[in-house]
């Protein structure tokens, strides 16, 4: 989640390694063995795993670092070592310099992997090429070019074969579920805040619909699994390809149920009718602030409330649901405008929604004008998961942030309610206005 940088969805969100899984099957081709762990998903414990090691005596070892786990998972790859793996390279979607010498000097790893490596990563692990990696040199950190995959039909299938598939869940639905990426990057200015253009850089490349249906098909007739999260950021951006996916997903009879992610001006009613039929159930929403201001300002540029209403009213009439992602903090936010998110949830009504606080991820624009003006009120990466208030703005303290996903927290709860919470949903709707002093 969050481009790899981490987000803390709790138990209801376990999603595959997918970065894993590529770079795996890549290997898989040039003939070495391969072995994927997925410690947090299998619960297992770092002594277990070093126990492994320790058995296995792999040649290396690729350990993944998110930004809210980095100290432990840093804590982890240097202990690694001491169980008999004869190299240890991290794997990240962190860019930020400060932070990869961090990680490398603290886990005393080889080298770290940093770009998308998925084709690349015999030729590293061979010493062939540092295109994509990070690496420490006389107490400096050192960068290898970029590196991107420019046409995303090179990929191998994941090795989903390696993976405990039937673990893996998704709240919105249900188990057993796996994960795709029929695109990378994003166009969007969302980046001021934003982690998958930070990570995935801001030009969009896309799979063609054949390469799609082709793994498709695998995780219907070789993995059994039915249901599918697309990871993309925006997986409706071109709305030609979306519906000639579709369409084939229809012809295919492949039976399946699916969930993506995007944006509303890329939607209208054909289109959403075209997915409907090829099994989507609903979609995230990026949505951020019931404040069409703030919305033009930094958080979802070319969105208006007009064109959400007419989405929102589309997906009711189609039996889509849509699952708003909301969140509070920008610079420019204040009291009045979260209150203006709290009348939007409650005049359209999703089929549910996510509250998270602003997170300032290293590397953003974001997090530098909170470094410029002093809003970082905490600097433990592990409060950076999306839930915690980690700056303030000039307009909104930390403790007034979280009141406030509180207050919005709870009006989900009353709007699952119905008829009952309506009393009570009355008096929230009091206090939330006395807080942000709204008058009538």
């Amino acid at each position: 989640m969050a481009g790899g940088l981490g987000y803390d969805g709790g138990q209801t969100i376990v999603l595959p390694p997918l970065d894993l899984a590529y770079m795996a099957a890549t290997l898989l081709r040039k003939g070495h063995p391969v072995r994927i762990i997925d410690a947090d998903t299998e619960r297992r414990s770092p002594a277990s795993i070093y126990s492994s090691i320790q058995k296995e005596q792999p040649d290396v070892v690729i350990a993944t670092v998110s930004l809210v786990t980095l100290h432990g998972d840093c804590s982890f790859a240097r202990n690694l070592r001491q169980y008999g793996s004869h190299r240890v390279i991290l794997k990240t979607g962190i860019t930020y310099p400060d932070l990869l010498k961090e990680m490398l000097e603290k886990s005393e790893a080889d080298f770290c992997i940093i770009g998308e490596c998925d084709l690349a990563i015999n030729d590293i692990l061979t010493a062939k090429d540092r295109k994509g990696t990070a690496w420490m040199e006389m107490g400096a950190l050192r960068l290898g070019e970029k590196s991107i995959v420019e046409n995303l039909d090179q990929l191998p299938l994941p090795a989903r074969q390696l993976l405990p598939n039937e673990k893996y869940r998704y709240i919105l639905l249900g188990e057993p579920v796996t994960t795709m990426q029929t695109s990378r990057g994003c166009p969007y200015p969302c980046a001021f805040y934003c982690a998958y253009p930070l990570v995935q850089g801001k030009k969009w490349r896309a799979r063609s619909p054949e390469h799609v249906l082709a793994e498709i098909e695998d995780i219907v007739k070789n993995h059994g699994i039915r249901k599918i999260l697309f990871r993309d950021a925006t997986f409706t951006l071109d709305r030609e390809r979306t519906q000639t996916i579709c369409e084939r997903i229809v012809n295919g009879r492949y039976s399946i149920n699916w969930w993506c992610e995007t944006r509303v001006d890329r939607l209208d009613y054909a289109l959403m009718e075209k997915m409907k039929q090829a099994g989507c159930l609903g979609m995230n929403i990026g949505v951020e602030t019931g404040d069409e201001d703030i919305m033009q300002r930094h958080a979802k540029i070319g969105l208006t409330l007009e064109k959400l209403k007419g989405i929102s009213s589309d997906a009711s009439q189609l039996g889509m649901r849509l699952h708003f992602l909301l969140m509070i903090g920008l610079p420019h936010e204040t009291k009045e405008s979260i209150y203006r998110t709290y009348k939007l949830i409650g005049d359209l009504k999703p089929s549910s929604f996510g509250v998270s606080v602003v997170t300032p991820y290293p590397g953003t624009e974001l997090y530098d004008q909170a470094l410029e003006r002093g809003w970082l009120e905490i600097k433990d990466w592990e409060s950076y998961g999306g839930h915690h208030a980690v700056m303030r703005t000039d307009h909104l303290s930390t403790g007034e942030l979280l009141a406030a996903q509180r207050m919005l927290n709870q009006k989900y709860i009353l709007l699952n309610k119905g008829r009952i919470g309506e009393a009570v949903s009355k008096l929230l709707d009091r206090r939330f206005r006395k807080w942000a002093s709204i008058k009538h």
